[in-house]
């Protein structure tokens, strides 16, 4: 069981992340699709989030350039249009996820510590194994 902390850990990271936003999304589904166009870029807009939100979680996004940050906001706002007049709502409910998923990391990071503290024990444990006591 040890050996899935780890990236149970992660999933429920990303989980914490996601599923405020999505839940409010599915309930009001109806309401934000009104045309195939809409359904197709909210798809797109979906799927590029959910991409960028596995990089983050992972811990591989590092975005110093600030025309990147204003190149994803404008591709988000453009393919999620439809859901704009919500946006207090849904920056809301990421910011609650967005927590959960840090108090989720901070059990990471000491996962993490915990598994190189062990590994250090385990190493210094051989080489005195292996040299019978002396040093």
């Amino acid at each position: 069981m040890k050996k899935f902390k780890l990236p149970i850990l992660y999933l429920m990271a990303l989980l914490s992340s996601i599923l405020p936003v999505l839940i409010y999304f599915i309930i009001n589904y109806d309401g934000y699709v009104t045309t195939k166009g809409q359904g197709v870029r909210l798809l797109f807009g979906g799927t590029l989030a959910l991409v960028i939100l596995i990089i983050k979680t992972l811990g591989f996004l590092k975005v110093k350039s600030s025309v990147m940050i204003f190149l994803f906001a404008f591709i988000f706002a453009y393919l999620f249009e439809s859901i704009i007049s919500d946006i207090l709502i849904f920056s809301f409910l990421a910011l609650v996820g967005e927590i959960g998923s840090l108090i989720v990391r901070i059990f990471i990071n000491k996962e993490k510590k915990n598994r190189a503290h062990k590994k250090c024990e385990d190493a210094i444990e051989k080489a005195i194994l292996k040299t019978n006591g002396r040093v």
